[in-house]
């Protein structure tokens, strides 16, 4: 993990150069819920402006070079890019920014207020690769700011579960209903796998769907075996948790 962080903060300098005014890793790489070979690798990159079309272009071009040069983190590297303003002013309105994700390729995208769950994340656990401390760029965020954001985020979630999700996309909405769950319930912000122990242990009529979620996410799978939890049992336990964070405040 090490070495990719090298490596990519080296590939966005060159792409970048002194527009690239700092890079923080955050997520399960510095929380210590970290797993090799599972675990996505989650960073901020700030940048002096918004990302421009050339910016966009030979930041998507050093991705792909990357992931040639490193095939094992393929769809596990998720980075996110804006400007020092938009951050700074997250709250304002919809800025423009760049990404790169587990299931996306690179792209633009606007970021806004619902970005608060990453930001807060920063904040309490990022690591500086590169530039000032992540206190220096981005506002205070309290922690029931982040809940609620947490909150709101769930509540969009069954919207997303349309026919053609398929069982990676169920997965990940299992696990992340988990993590939701626990912090609407408790405040506390852990591991999905965490999570998801604690969430089978609230909601023991749903312990099938969480076993199969982290099963498909954490264990090696043996041919024929069940991709994950169904579209029906994910819809049933999403909106379960749902009713549950919606009457947690």
């Amino acid at each position: 993990m090490t070495e990719l962080a090298e490596q990519l903060l080296a590939a966005q300098r060159q792409v970048l150069g002194d527009r690239l005014l700092g890079l923080y890793l955050f997520g399960s790489a510095t929380t210590g819920s970290f797993k090799t070979g599972i675990s996505d690798i989650d960073m901020l990159a700030v940048l002096a402006t918004d990302p421009s079309a050339n910016d966009l272009a030979g930041l998507a071009t050093m991705h792909e070079s990357l992931i040639k040069d490193a095939p094992a983190w393929y769809d596990r590297v998720e980075v996110d890019y804006l400007s020092a303003t938009a951050l700074a002013n997250f709250r304002t309105g919809s800025w423009p920014a760049a990404r790169i994700s587990p299931g996306e390729a690179f792209h633009s995208i606007q970021t806004d207020h619902r970005w608060v769950t990453d930001w807060y994340q920063v904040l309490i656990s990022g690591v500086t690769l590169h530039g000032p401390p992540p206190q220096q760029v981005i506002p205070p965020i309290s922690h029931s700011e982040f809940v609620e954001a947490v909150r709101q985020q769930l509540l969009e979630w069954p919207d997303r579960l349309t026919e053609d999700v398929g069982p990676g996309s169920r997965t990940y909405a299992v696990l992340t209903a988990c993590r939701a769950m626990r912090v609407c319930r408790t405040g506390d912000y852990v591991s999905k796998k965490e999570a998801a122990a604690w969430a089978r242990e609230q909601l023991p009529e749903f312990r099938d769907v969480i076993d199969a979620a982290v099963a498909q996410r954490y264990e090696p799978q043996t041919p024929g075996a069940p991709a994950g939890p169904s579209l029906a049992d994910t819809r049933r336990f999403i909106e379960t948790v749902v009713d549950l964070c919606a009457n947690s405040r």
